[in-house]
């Protein structure tokens, strides 16, 4: 995982140029409490920064380690901005909506993916409500290379 304090973050493109923002901003995600549509909150600041209208951006990449690492915590295991944010960015790979992962970048992030899989199919055998259920379902979707389905799931939850 690209340790937050590296120097190639602010080499790293997300939405609104370089990423020098992004350590700061995944530092502080794990204790941002407000709803993830909020424009002061740190999960929309990211979401804009790192899936923005669903294009992805190298940067991007770089993140999803450390988005799974904050949904394995504690405070997290009932809200699924983390995974959603990560399977997101994995269904624009899929479909081609983004850059390649950067070589450097390959490893930790296909490691990070199959992590957020297993962790978005256990939410989804726990889900809480219907929200939750479609978050789950299309993240592992996503997560497991399927991105048609992945698709249904979430073109379903916007009708």
């Amino acid at each position: 995982m690209l340790a937050l304090s590296s120097a190639r973050w602010p080499e790293l493109q997300h939405a609104y140029g370089a990423a020098k923002d992004l350590p700061s901003l995944l530092a502080r995600a794990p204790s941002d409490r407000r709803p993830g549509s909020r424009p002061d909150s740190i999960w929309f600041q990211l979401w804009s920064a790192l899936c923005h209208q669903g294009d992805v951006y190298s940067a991007s990449y770089a993140a999803v380690p450390h988005l799974v690492a904050i949904a394995k915590l504690p405070a997290f295991q009932r809200r699924y901005d983390p995974l959603l944010l990560a399977a997101s960015i994995e269904l624009a790979r899929l479909e081609k909506r983004g850059p390649a992962v950067p070589e450097d970048l390959a490893v930790d992030y296909q490691q990070a993916v199959v992590e957020a899989r297993s962790l978005a199919e256990i939410g989804l055998r726990n889900a809480w409500d219907d929200d939750s259920r479609l978050a789950f379902a299309g993240s592992a979707a996503a997560l497991r290379g399927d991105a048609a389905e992945a698709r249904t799931i979430f073109d379903a939850d916007d009708e």
